[in-house]
């Protein structure tokens, strides 16, 4: 089997509100009312259609659509989608990673679900089939809340997603520690206190802030702080999580991170997602890292529309322990879907997709509507 022709479709999605988080080294990130979306097509020689999503594409590094589309189909025409491992070395080439740019891990994600869902779609099976087979039906998802001035606002919109079944949730902090205060005491009342909540300042605070932050917040029973200071630096993180009570999670997005907070002893949980790693086959290989080593994991998210929390839910499945509640709510953020019938959450749990390939059929009528 070959990818014989390749398609790119670009998509702008309004969000459900103007999103906003802590800017990594302090002060506050510009709001974010609507994201950008590339939808990879890629067809084969034996008359399958696969499909990738490259979610969430921040505006800064925005790509030329006609370049992409060049640099995609010399990497994708002519390859076989079973030869992954290959495909993910000359991505990493034509893409390099850096901490700085989100693009290529996005571009990589893409290329990689396209792969499983051919893969699968050639098996007959769905793609968790691919990774060992299933852990789980349901994936629990935890609700994000973003900095919001607003406390009547935030309350509401807690209420209301407890009201819908959700037990979990993540507030999003680290640009007001007074207002953090404030508004985590307000989520707390509002989920009830045996809900499970994390908080994530996105590296918003120095190492003393955290020392001192932290502790000043776990009153409000929080079951733990992702990427509490800015640059995830794995000793200082061994410090902080020493001298705090509260579990520490960060984002992990490649081999050589994992095998630093590893030896430094600096996390309790990794937070890996397959946009973030770059695709389901890298996330995968670090969950196994993670697991070897007594490390917890959960799923974050880059918010992705439904095809890429599909991807998601299949990596999900494959892990075999799943300490906390993971993020997937992107497709809950957004005004509307591509997917023909959108993604339902119930008792805040996500149903792992048992239909053959990545699952969900994609809706063209909406990608034309979309197309920014």
């Amino acid at each position: 089997m070959q990818i014989i022709e390749l398609d790119l479709h670009p998509v702008a999605v309004p969000r459900a509100y103007a999103t906003q988080i802590a800017q990594e080294g302090g002060g506050a990130r510009q709001q974010v009312e609507k994201s950008q979306f590339l939808f990879v097509e890629a067809t084969t020689d034996s008359g399958l259609t696969g499909w990738g999503e490259i979610s969430d594409v921040p505006v800064s590094e925005s790509p030329d659509i006609d370049t992409l589309k060049e640099q995609l189909s010399r990497l994708l025409i002519g390859r076989d989608p079973f030869d992954l491992q290959q495909l993910h070395a000359d991505l990493r080439d034509a893409f390099p990673f850096s901490a700085e740019l989100e693009f290529p891990r996005l571009v990589s994600a893409g290329a990689d679900m396209l792969c499983y869902d051919l893969q699968a779609q050639a098996a007959g099976v769905p793609v968790f089939k691919l990774l060992g087979g299933s852990h789980r039906r349901h994936v629990h998802v935890s609700w994000v809340a973003f900095i919001r001035d607003d406390l009547d606002l935030l309350r509401e919109e807690i209420r209301e997603k407890t009201a819908a079944g959700f037990d979990a949730f993540k507030l999003k902090v680290g640009v007001d520690i007074d207002l953090d205060d404030e508004r985590l005491a307000v989520m707390r009342e509002a989920a009830g206190p045996q809900a499970n909540i994390k908080i994530d300042p996105n590296g918003g605070w120095t190492l003393d802030e955290a020392l001192v932050n932290i502790p000043r917040l776990a009153r409000h029973n929080i079951s733990g702080v992702e990427t509490p200071v800015a640059f995830r630096d794995s000793k200082e993180l061994a410090v902080l999580r020493k001298q705090v009570d509260v579990p520490l999670i960060e984002h992990v997005m490649t081999a050589d991170d994992a095998i630093r907070y590893i030896r430094d002893e600096s996390l309790d949980w990794f937070n890996i997602a397959t946009t973030g790693c770059g695709g389901i086959w890298p996330a995968r290989n670090i969950a196994e890292m993670a697991q070897a080593a007594g490390v917890g994991l959960l799923l974050g998210s880059t918010v992705e529309m439904g095809p890429g929390t599909l991807a998601q839910l299949h990596l999900a499945a494959s892990i075999h322990d799943l300490t906390l509640p993971s993020d997937l709510i992107g497709p809950a953020m957004y005004a509307d879907d591509v997917l023909e019938t959108p993604l339902c959450y119930q008792s805040s749990r996500l149903a792992v997709p048992e239909t053959i390939g990545i699952g969900g059929q994609l809706d063209r009528d909406k990608l034309t509507h979309l197309r920014p």
